[in-house]
């Protein structure tokens, strides 16, 4: 009988056996939910000091979250020693020389080769797998029953993730945002640009905001802080991520949205969203009372492409006579999943040429910011470092060819 190798990549996990019949130096794990598992060179902690060329694929049906402490000698577009990784979709990744990295992403796959002539170097990699994030079991979007242009009155507190910005200065709401958690609300990016936001109040809970008796669920909150995509520029990345003082008191007329985390990559082309405001019914008209929606098609980028400059990181809508208008800009498209009937978050209303001209408006795309409005959120939670801005690239360039 031949032997068996006997191999893992997580030190206190079960073991994995494989035949002889493989590869000595390739290997297949499936990853479990919650579990740490590595990747080392062989001699770890000491150093590798001969030729390799090693595999180690995955499987998951999660998100699988990479960091590695790397001492490769350096090269040439790491043409001699190298730890490499990719995943479905997107090109390969090679690193080599001193470094600390982190990586993101679905069954990846990990190589390592070292040369003939190698100088000897060492590597650990730490991977673990995010829970698969379930809409039927997440306290978000859910909606009210029923009782902008061409739009209609909603029912009072029918749209709970729905909130206003309010300039205490002025006294007037100007601009849309949307619930995201209790601490956070997420608005376009030019609504909160070069404001004092010492001035600014996030209002939750209102429909007719000239009275304050309609319903009991309306309140006022002061703003901490609101973070702008560091890439903003015009309609470009039109997103920030805003913080309350205190917190946000959920109740079945106030909550969150659900963000678009099994959707990042969906341009919702041909569904119909719920555009949100309290701006004016037509261009150069009057300001809505009470908040009004409008159900709006969602059409192709290429068509969009003929009146703006957009990219993946947009979505657009066009139905005839219908739209959002002035000082609904920051406000949510909602879609309402057909399986699980959760409201989710599709698009934050940015920009368009009047109201109901017969050019569409383009919205920024919601799915394509669900990691860096984590990582927002996340630091300024928990502390943490924000999540690398590559892997923000990254997830939009996985993107690509599916949008």
């Amino acid at each position: 009988m031949r032997a068996v190798k006997v191999v893992t990549f997580g030190v206190l996990l079960p073991l994995l056996t494989l035949s002889v019949a493989q590869s000595p130096c390739k290997y297949l794990q499936h990853l479990e939910s919650g579990k740490s598992y590595y990747v080392y060179n062989q001699e770890y902690p000491n150093q590798y000091m001969h030729e390799n060329h090693c595999t180690w694929q995955t499987i998951s049906l999660s998100v699988i979250k990479i960091k590695c402490n790397i001492e490769i000698p350096a090269s040439q577009n790491c043409a001699q020693d190298s730890l490499s990784i990719r995943s479905p979709g997107r090109n390969i990744d090679k690193y080599c020389g001193y470094n600390n990295f982190t990586y993101e992403g679905e069954n990846v796959t990990i190589y390592f080769d070292s040369s003939y002539y190698t100088q000897g170097g060492r590597f650990l990699c730490q991977m673990q797998t995010e829970k698969p994030f379930d809409e039927n079991n997440c306290q978000c979007g859910w909606k009210n029953p029923t009782r902008i242009v061409g739009g209609e009155e909603t029912g009072i507190n029918e749209y709970p993730m729905m909130a206003g910005l309010v300039d205490s200065g002025k006294r007037e709401l100007y601009c849309g945002a949307t619930i995201i958690s209790e601490n956070y609300v997420v608005t376009a990016a030019h609504c909160v640009e070069e404001k004092n936001l010492s001035k600014i109040g996030v209002l939750v809970g209102d429909h007719d905001v000239t009275t304050g008796d309609d319903t009991s669920a309306a309140k006022l909150y002061l703003m901490q802080g609101c973070t702008i995509h560091p890439y903003y520029k015009d309609i470009l990345n039109d997103i920030a991520v805003c913080q309350i003082v205190g917190k946000i008191q959920y109740s079945a007329r106030v909550g969150p949205v659900c963000l678009p985390f099994q959707h990042r990559c969906d341009s919702f082309g041909g569904s119909i969203v719920k555009a949100l405001g309290w701006g004016l019914l037509e261009f150069g008209g009057t300001k809505a009372t009470t908040l009004q929606g409008v159900n709006l098609n969602v059409i192709s980028l290429q068509k969009c492409k003929n009146y703006y400059n957009v990219t993946n990181y947009h979505i657009c809508t066009f139905t005839p006579e219908k739209d959002a208008c002035q000082m609904d800009s920051g406000g949510p498209l909602l879609w309402k999943n057909p399986t699980t009937h959760n409201i989710v978050l599709t698009g934050i209303i940015s920009a368009g040429m009047g109201c109901g001209s017969g050019i569409p408006s383009v919205n920024t795309r919601a799915g394509a910011y669900v990691d860096w409005i984590e990582s927002v959120t996340g630091k300024n939670q928990q502390g943490k470092v924000n999540k690398s801005q590559i892997s923000f690239a990254r997830n939009l360039l996985n993107c690509e060819n599916k949008i």
